[in-house]
């Protein structure tokens, strides 16, 4: 009994060993993952797939109904939904989501912070409503969205990266 547990730990060890990827190789990866973010930002041509919301007075909560937020050029097309207190509301679009709308970007500024990470900090205006997307966007496609509008409370919500190349 002692023989045949010796051997599966042995080839519990051997498998472990041989699944490890090697620094070099885990280097060429993160640069490729570097390298696509930047032409994909540069290009302002990428998606952001949301899957987790994270209200400021609410639960936070797993997505079922998939949500983007897609920068295409010079256009911001935002298909979010919006939990939180409204400080003043437009009355026109009640059945609608604030967050759900497609727009002009007014300001756009993106570069890598030293923890190895994209900021992507970006203005638009929904009818009354200006709005800040703050994008941080990890090397392995992780991205975390902070939306800042003025006349509501913010809202946070992560997801992942899908480039548009």
């Amino acid at each position: 009994m002692k023989h045949v547990l010796g051997i599966l730990v042995a080839a519990c060890c051997l498998m472990a060993c041989a699944t490890t990827k090697t620094k070099d190789q885990r280097e060429a990866e993160e640069q490729q993952a570097y390298r696509q973010i930047t032409d994909s930002v540069h290009n302002r041509s990428f998606t952001v797939e949301i899957n987790y919301v994270t209200p400021r007075k609410l639960q936070p909560r797993f997505l079922t109904s998939e949500y983007i937020v897609r920068v295409q050029g010079d256009t911001i097309v935002s298909f979010l939904p919006y939990f939180g207190v409204a400080y003043r509301a437009d009355i026109a679009n009640q059945s609608r989501s604030p967050l759900d709308f497609k727009s002009a970007i007014t300001d756009f500024r993106a570069g890598w912070t030293k923890k190895k990470k994209m900021h992507i900090k970006l203005k638009t205006r929904n009818n009354m409503d200006y709005i800040t997307y703050g994008l941080d966007i990890f090397t392995n496609g992780n991205v975390s969205l902070d939306v800042t509008p003025t006349d509501r409370e913010s809202i946070t919500f992560t997801g992942r990266l899908i480039t548009d190349q």
